[in-house]
């Protein structure tokens, strides 16, 4: 395993060698951080094939990071990405989904795939002297899905069931209804990755294999490998196994921009007897490539993004309102929202509103102390490591890498980039992007119990919707 030991703070130390308690200590520059080299390789078919050499344990993971997630959705069919992702490995030309299972179980190996906003992913993990024979099962789910008909519909079916079980939690219709609301129905990241009920129904087999034809191609993706492989071996066993997988014409695409929010109001969905509300405030923010992502992520550390944060403090250790509150910004390939908020207690839901807007007022106006700066970055600082302990987790941020287009030695001047954060810098990313006048307030919760309270409050018109975000007539 590759674990990164990070001393950041030393202790004033006497003259006989023990350390002074009478004086806090002294914090120590970022250490400098440099990470295994990333070798790579080009097939024949034009895959990218990148690899870190690990071979602290015989182990190896593999992530195939496709360029397209469900931001390529067609915009009345949400879930085909997602569906799409999950299917890869229910069947090929020449292995039934039991057979790669089984297959996979004799080698102790495991294979997934999966698809968010931004990509799709197909991750292999294997012992390395399993590699050949697991490398022929993962190559052949990556060349050559059937997506088969009737696992498509059993899975269909699951989906649909989750579906009728998100209606009957109310932080899931939140977080649904909060992002449509933002959003609307003409951009994908307003619409359930999973899809709704309408699309699921319309959906089809096939609707899954145009995904993949357009898609899924060696010019549109990159394979990463982390682990006990080399790759002069790794190389000629990619060749062979995805010979047959070829470059394609990919769509034009590109992330549509959001609708502005003009001015805050508040949108209220109606729970009945819900035991809580959920509350989300914000607006459409920031994409992954903003030259502020490190001062507006070191700064929403304490305003949401830690157990310790001013949110959660105010809201669940001051008050006692909730079990916890966040905030966060979801850095995207397009324009990613903020949100603050969490399950309130039905009986304070206006005045966490309250407190909530507070916080991010307080945030905007003030920005953040000396000492508070320094908190935040030690807590980010210090769990760096944490993201490079195994093969899989190293994988899993070289992702970002391919996915967001960063530099390849992003990780290695990470630390510096998180030093270099000022209390001004907090200070100016803080006034431009949390202006509370121009965010959505969305609460779900027994509207019969709330309704007239936050409608005292006066923050902003009131709109009524439904489960899904949209506005009732």
């Amino acid at each position: 395993m590759m674990i990164l030991g990070l001393s950041l703070v030393s202790a004033t130390v006497w003259g006989g060698g023990q350390p002074d308690r009478t004086k806090r200590p002294e914090g120590k520059p970022a250490p400098v951080i440099h990470l295994p080299e990333i070798q790579k390789a080009t097939l024949k078919n034009g895959l990218q094939v990148w690899l870190v050499e690990d071979h602290k344990l015989p182990l190896a993971a593999m992530s195939l990071v496709v360029q397209a997630g469900s931001d390529h959705d067609p915009l009345a069919q949400p879930g085909v990405a997602t569906m799409t992702a999950d299917m890869m490995d229910e069947g090929t030309k020449t292995r039934t989904t039991l057979q790669i299972s089984d297959e996979l179980d004799a080698l102790g190996a495991s294979l997934g795939a999966n698809a968010n906003l931004d990509g799709s992913f197909v991750s292999l993990r294997t012992l390395s002297k399993n590699l050949g024979k697991a490398l022929a099962i993962y190559t052949d789910v990556i060349a050559h899905p059937i997506f088969p008909e009737k696992e498509f519909e059993r899975l269909k079916k699951q989906r649909l069931a989750s579906l009728v079980q998100q209606r009957d939690q109310p932080a899931a219709i939140a977080s649904n209804a909060f992002n449509y609301i933002l959003y609307g129905s003409g951009n994908p990241y307003g619409n359930n990755t999973g899809g709704t009920e309408k699309s699921l129904q319309a959906m089809t087999w096939k609707d899954l294999v145009q995904f993949y034809q357009s898609y899924y191609h060696p010019n549109n993706a990159t394979l990463i490998v982390v682990g006990d492989a080399k790759l002069p071996e790794i190389v000629p066993m990619l060749e062979e196994g995805l010979e047959d997988w070829q470059q394609g014409q990919i769509p034009p695409f590109s992330v549509a921009q959001p609708p502005a929010v003009t001015e805050r109001r508040i949108y209220l969905i109606d729970k009945p007897g819900a035991p809580q509300s959920e509350i989300r405030i914000g607006y459409p923010a920031l994409a992954r490539s903003t030259p502020d992502y490190f001062p507006v992520m070191v700064m929403n550390r304490m305003l949401g993004g830690q157990f310790t944060s001013r949110i959660n403090l105010n809201l669940r250790e001051r008050h006692g309102y909730t079990y916890g509150a966040t905030s966060s910004f979801r850095f995207l390939k397009g324009i990613g929202p903020f949100v603050a908020g969490g399950g309130i207690v039905t009986e304070k839901t206006d005045s966490a509103i309250v407190e909530c807007l507070h916080e991010i007022d307080l945030m905007r106006d003030k920005g953040m102390t000396a000492d508070e700066l320094a908190y935040s970055k030690k807590g980010a600082i210090g769990g760096f490591a944490l993201t490079f302990e195994t093969p899989v987790q190293i994988a899993g941020a070289l992702q970002n890498i391919v996915l967001y287009g960063l530099p390849d030695d992003y990780y290695n001047r990470y630390l510096q980039n998180i030093d270099a954060v000022s209390v001004a810098d907090v200070g100016r990313v803080a006034s431009k992007y949390l202006d509370t006048n121009h965010m959505a307030v969305v609460v779900v919760g027994d509207l019969a119990t709330i309704k007239e309270r936050i409608a005292a409050l006066k923050l902003g018109d009131i709109v009524l919707c439904d489960l899904d975000g949209k506005k009732l007539q």
